[in-house]
C-alpha cells in the first residue's frame, strides 16, 4: 500500500502478540479458498497491531478494508497455541471504522420483520433463480430463493417414537432470526417436536438476534441492545432453558460475558442453552419412500461440542454421518456486502470437498450454513436445515408408536 501519514486516525484494538506460527493457516477457509496469506488470521493479527502503532507506512482505509475481510468462522482461535481470535478482533477494528456495508447489514438485522418478508417477495417475483445466474443480481436472487419456504425440498423424515425423558421442563424456543422471520417452517418443525417430546413450551418472548452477527460486523451497540432484549426476555418468563436449532446461535448466545448478568445469573444462563437435538434425546425416526437415497451432513463452523445433531441425524437415517471439521460454508456475515466474491469462492471449495453425487441432499444444523448452502449448491443437489425435512403430523409422544 502506498505510504501516506495518518489522519485523524480511529481508535484501534490493542495490537495482540501473535507469535507468527502459522496453525491459524492450516484451518482458515479463506485461505484455503484463495491461497491469499494477507487473508489469514495470522497476516490480521499482524497488520492489526501495525495499525495500532499508527505505522506511517499503512493507509488506515485500505488497510482497515484489508483487514476485515474474515468469515468470522472462529476456527483461529481454536487451533491459535494464544487463543487468539481473528472475529473479534475483526469486530473491533469494524467498529472503529463503520462504513455504508456495516449500516445496512444492522438494518437487515434488527428490521429482519420488516424487511426480509418483503426481499423474499421481491425475490418470487423475480423468479427462481438458475444454475447460470451470475454476479451480485444472480447471488442475491439465490440468497433470497433460500430463504423463501416456498423453495423447501419436501419432507421425508417422521418421528416415529418421543423420548420423553425431558417431560415437563420448562423450555422457550430460540428461533433466531432466519427461523423468526423467514423458514418459518423450521419453527414449525421444532415445536411440534418439543411438544412431542413433552416439554412445557412456553410462548415466545420476542427473543432478538443473538447478537453474533451484529458484533462481528463492528455494531457493539446493537449487539449489546440485543443481548440485553434477550436476557430480559429469558428472565421475565423465570429463567427457562433455551432450545436453540441453529449453531451460530448457540455460539453466540453462549458468548454473553458476565458482566451483563446479576451475581450468579452468568452460570443459570449458560446452562440453560441446550441445542434442541439433546432436548429430543432418543426420539426416533423413519424415512419416507420420497427421502433422497443420497443424505450428507456438513457441520456447521460453530456446532456445539459433540455436535448433537449429527449423532440425532445418524440415528434418525441410520446410517454414519461424517462429524468433526468440515470445510466452511463461507457464509460470512458481513461479507456478504463486503466481499461476496470471496464468500463465493470459499462455498465453491467447500462443494468441491464435500463433492456429493447428483440428486444428493446435504443437511445442516446452522441457519447461516442452511441459507448458504442452499444458494449456492450445485445443480441436483438440494440443502438446507434438517428441520426442513422432519414431517410432524404423524409423531406421537409418551412412547406410543406412530401407526404404519
Amino acid at each position: 500500500m502506498p505510504t501516506s501519514p495518518h489522519l485523524n486516525p480511529a481508535p484501534l484494538p490493542a495490537p495482540h502478540d501473535c507469535v507468527l506460527c502459522g496453525r491459524c493457516l492450516e484451518v482458515c477457509p479463506l485461505f484455503a479458498a484463495t491461497g491469499r496469506e494477507e487473508l489469514s488470521p495470522r497476516a490480521k493479527f499482524h497488520l492489526l497491531a501495525r495499525m495500532a502503532r499508527n505505522d506511517p507506512a499503512l493507509r488506515e482505509k485500505p488497510a482497515s478494508d484489508l483487514a476485515g475481510l474474515c468469515l468470522s468462522c472462529g476456527r483461529c482461535q481454536k487451533a491459535c497455541p494464544l487463543g487468539l481470535c481473528a472475529p473479534d478482533a475483526v469486530g473491533a477494528l469494524r467498529a472503529a471504522h463503520p462504513g455504508w456495508p456495516a449500516f445496512l447489514w444492522e438494518q437487515w438485522i434488527t428490521r429482519a420483520g420488516l424487511v426480509w418478508p418483503l426481499a423474499v417477495s421481491l425475490g418470487r417475483l423475480a423468479g427462481h433463480p438458475t444454475s447460470a445466474s451470475t454476479g451480485p443480481l444472480g447471488r442475491a436472487r439465490a440468497a433470497l430463493a433460500a430463504l423463501d419456504p416456498g423453495h423447501a425440498s419436501p419432507s421425508w423424515l417422521v418421528p416415529t417414537r418421543f423420548d420423553t425423558t425431558c417431560a415437563g421442563r420448562r423450555v422457550a424456543l430460540f428461533r433466531g432470526c432466519v427461523a423468526s422471520h423467514a423458514r418459518t417452517d423450521w419453527s414449525r418443525a421444532a415445536v411440534s417436536l418439543l411438544r412431542g417430546v413433552g416439554v412445557t413450551l412456553l410462548d415466545d418472548p420476542g427473543f432478538a438476534c443473538c447478537g453474533a452477527p451484529l458484533g462481528h460486523a463492528g455494531l457493539p451497540d446493537a449487539q449489546n441492545a440485543a443481548r440485553q432484549k434477550n436476557i430480559q426476555a429469558w428472565r421475565e418468563t423465570g429463567r427457562p432453558a433455551l432450545a436453540v436449532f441453529c449453531a451460530s446461535c448457540h455460539h453466540g448466545l453462549s458468548a454473553y460475558p458476565p458482566a451483563l448478568f446479576a451475581p450468579g445469573e452468568a452460570d443459570v444462563w449458560q446452562k440453560s442453552i441446550l441445542p434442541l437435538a439433546a432436548l429430543l434425546g432418543q426420539t426416533t425416526f423413519e424415512k419416507t419412500p420420497e427421502a433422497p437415497t443420497a443424505i450428507l451432513y456438513h457441520a456447521p463452523c460453530h456446532a456445539p461440542p459433540g455436535d448433537p445433531d449429527a449423532a440425532l441425524l445418524s440415528r434418525a437415517l441410520d446410517q454414519p454421518l461424517a462429524q468433526g471439521p468440515t470445510p466452511c460454508c463461507g457464509f460470512g456475515g458481513l461479507m456478504q456486502l463486503t466481499a461476496p466474491t470471496l464468500a463465493t469462492r470459499t462455498a465453491a471449495a467447500c462443494w468441491r470437498t464435500h463433492n456429493p453425487p447428483p440428486q444428493a441432499h446435504v443437511l445442516t444444523a446452522c441457519s447461516g450454513c442452511a441459507t448458504q448452502l442452499a444458494a449456492t449448491s450445485p445443480p441436483t443437489v438440494t440443502a438446507g436445515h434438517w428441520l426442513a425435512v422432519v414431517r410432524c403430523e404423524e409423531a406421537r409422544g409418551d412412547g406410543e408408536e406412530a401407526p404404519p
